[in-house]
């Protein structure tokens, strides 16, 4: 069995549903998107909803609804998860977002044999490789056995042109790149804004991680990452002097 994107399909029953690992049901037509890598579907993946296990979720809530860095915990670090799925439904509503994957699935091809191993890892060919880390998913689209999501998410925006900007949340390096390049290259993403900002992982940021992934994504400071468009972040009460 392929090990599948966690929202591949997923209904909240509220009028936000994924196909294909692309939140492509809202009760809104979505004006900015954020594309990530791989959320797998495994028995340690505590994700509820997209960037659910990272800064992502209490770093917009600090954007739109503190407007100031007052929580400087990742999500998946409070217990009961803080914003709750109903609170992130409705930053998605507020701000009109979606999100999709680059990575629809893994391990598709030939039904090869592995196993899991705790921290989203598993077990294949004697070898623990990460479903989320550079290196392992490198492994597996080596192997060939990594199913892109890339046109899949080409077709969606191209079906959705209120949609201006797009946000990937990486560098887009390594096998990132060519897919990447893919998108912000097409037809129909010309008149629209493609900006790669910091990891929500905070990964390599120093303390105050909070504090300083929303300085990067504010302001940027840092060659080869874009910013949030601070128009947008304006036009919605956000005060950029105080992130």
């Amino acid at each position: 069995m392929p090990i599948q994107h966690k929202f591949f399909q997923e209904n909240w029953e509220n009028e936000f549903e994924t196909n294909s690992a692309i939140l492509d049901v809202t009760p809104y037509e979505p004006e900015v998107m954020f594309i990530g890598t791989f959320n797998p579907d495994t028995p340690h993946n505590v994700a509820d909803f997209f960037y659910g296990r990272n800064y992502f979720w209490t770093g917009f809530e600090n954007l739109f609804t503190h407007n100031a860095p007052l929580v400087q915990q990742r999500r998946d670090w409070l217990n009961p998860l803080s914003p709750s799925i109903i609170e992130v439904l409705e930053l998605c509503r507020r701000q009109k977002l979606t999100f999709a994957d680059l990575i629809l699935e893994v391990l598709h091809n030939d039904n090869p044999h592995y196993e899991y191993v705790p921290n989203n890892k598993i077990d294949y060919q004697n070898n623990v490789i990460s479903l989320i880390e550079d290196n392992g998913l490198q492994q597996l689209d080596d192997a060939g056995q990594v199913h892109w999501n890339t046109g899949n998410i080409i077709n969606y925006l191209c079906d959705h042109p209120n949609i201006k900007t797009i946000y990937f949340t990486r560098r887009p390096n390594g096998i990132w790149q060519e897919k990447w390049n893919a998108i912000a290259n097409h037809r129909c993403m010309e008149s629209r804004t493609l900006i790669n900002i910091y990891t929500p992982s905070g990964r390599r940021l120093s303390n105050p991680v909070m504090s300083n992934l929303q300085h990067r994504w504010v302001h940027n400071d840092v060659q080869g990452f874009g910013r949030l468009d601070n128009a947008w972040l304006q036009a919605n009460g956000v005060n950029l002097n105080n992130f």
